[in-house]
């Protein structure tokens, strides 16, 4: 008796599109996740920025201060006060400049967790889909709002453009 070959159905590889609106929101949830742990670290770096000048400068200020109470003369007092405030201007010009940079820096990351991602075209997916209408209109409106964010975003994020000629 021959043995006979049963014809197996192909499996088809059809992507639901529920599947499809999963990806896109797992891709957004970690876009934005991304820009969160992005901002996250740029505050930390800032808080210790702020920490570190706090403590160097109340160091400073008592060195200072003890420095001015052990003067002997007015000439010696107005060195110490002199020498406390261009130590101090230098100080504070290092300090602005380093938060500028974790702020342009952490800027630059959101741009680019911002800018990396491409939107999936749901709504076309979903009229072809089985949905009822109110489905469909709820997709469309969150589609709608989604893009906008988007935009919006993307306008934020664009690099500045430098003087114009």
């Amino acid at each position: 008796m021959k043995a006979k070959a049963e014809a197996k159905p192909e499996a088809k590889s059809e992507t639901k599109p529920v599947d499809m609106f999963m990806q896109a929101w797992k891709a957004q949830l970690d876009a934005g996740l991304r820009v969160l742990e992005a901002i996250t670290e740029g505050a930390i770096r800032m808080h210790e920025a702020q920490l570190e000048a706090a403590t160097e400068a109340h160091a400073d200020l008592d060195a200072t201060r003890k420095a001015m109470l052990a003067a002997t003369d007015a000439s010696q007092f107005m060195k110490f006060y002199t020498q406390w405030a261009a130590t101090n201007a230098e100080k504070s010009l290092a300090y602005w400049r380093s938060l500028f940079e974790t702020v342009m820096q952490t800027d630059a990351a959101v741009a680019k967790c911002v800018g990396s991602g491409t939107p999936v075209a749901l709504p076309e997916v979903f009229k072809t889909a089985d949905l009822d209408a109110s489905k469909q209109a709820m997709l469309g409106l969150i589609d709608g709002a989604y893009r906008q964010w988007l935009d919006a975003a993307q306008r934020m994020y664009r690099p500045a453009e430098g003087p114009r000629a």
